[in-house]
């Protein structure tokens, strides 16, 4: 009997053994789940922002604006008069009182613009390059054209120049920041006491980083 527990000891200890080491091999991450593929929304956050496309300013209500289907059918017929509201519709900058309308530009196709209709349900939709109501705008002659932009003080402070070395100022919350001029991807602001400063207006992919403000 003395004999026999040793043994069944040196089997016992075995058998945890090998269950130890299957263990530690299950517990490996699997090579395939390593290989990270990157998502249709993440490739398409890579690329930089290309512009809008907006309803020009003499734009009157009585009259119709249409967007279109990926095959150029006629997708949906609007005025854009105060009451306008359509669930379908929610670009990037909608204020039917101004007759502002301003959607996301994702490039061209066959003589129309590709734009985001809806930022909520990512829904793209197609306008005439030829639709005498709208207009492209590259994104810095966008920002050139708001009456105010707002930034994030702490990732993108006021700056004497265009310059990440050069002294920062504090910003002024009473203020608006005017946009005056583009400078590669740093942009001029003018506050209300008529001072001039500097802020990045987008970041190294080329991402719009400021919030743009049509009106007082």
């Amino acid at each position: 009997m003395k004999k026999i527990l040793p043994t069944f000891t040196l089997i016992s200890l075995c058998m945890l053994s090998c269950k130890d080491k299957k263990a530690t091999k299950l517990s490996k991450p699997d090579s395939n789940k390593e290989k990270y593929v990157m998502s249709p929304t993440e490739k398409k956050d890579e690329k930089e922002d290309k512009g809008f496309i907006v309803l020009k300013n003499t734009y009157q209500q009585k009259d119709w604006l249409k967007l279109y289907n990926e095959d150029h059918s006629e997708w949906k017929s609007f005025q854009l008069t105060d009451t306008f509201n359509d669930d379908d519709i929610i670009p990037y900058m909608i204020k039917p009182d101004y007759s502002l309308l301003i959607f996301k530009f994702l490039g061209k196709e066959n003589g129309f613009y590709k734009v985001l209709v809806n930022e909520n349900e990512n829904t793209i939709k197609y306008i005439k390059e030829s639709d005498p109501q709208f207009l492209y705008r590259t994104v810095e002659e966008h920002i050139l054209s708001v009456f105010s932009v707002g930034f994030n003080e702490k990732e993108n402070p006021l700056r004497t120049a265009p310059d990440n070395k050069a002294s920062s100022q504090p910003l002024d919350d009473d203020s608006f920041y005017y946009p005056v001029k583009i400078t590669g991807n740093w942009l001029m602001v003018r506050d209300d006491h008529e001072k001039n400063f500097w802020i990045k207006w987008c970041d190294e992919k080329g991402h719009l980083i400021l919030e743009l403000y049509y009106d007082a």
